[in-house]
């Protein structure tokens, strides 16, 4: 059980840092090249910081969860 939640929480892990790189790669393509004036460069750049974010979602959630849990188990003893 400790292992799929241990595996679990890598995962979240990874796909977090995968979406802040994401985002910062799509910002960094708005902010520093002319990309952003044409469609397909509109496109690139709305796809990685929508997906960025999508992807970093969920890791600080479950974060809070597995706090939430320890804090109840400490208030249990």
């Amino acid at each position: 059980m400790t292992d799929t939640i241990k595996s679990t929480m890598n995962l979240l892990k990874f796909l977090h840092w995968l979406g802040v790189l994401m985002l910062v790669c799509g910002l960094g393509i708005y902010m520093l090249t002319q990309w952003s004036l044409e469609i397909s460069g509109m496109l690139l750049i709305s796809s990685l910081i929508g997906l960025g974010l999508v992807l970093m979602s969920p890791y600080p959630v479950v974060l809070f969860i597995q706090w939430a849990k320890r804090q109840d188990e400490l208030s249990k003893d």
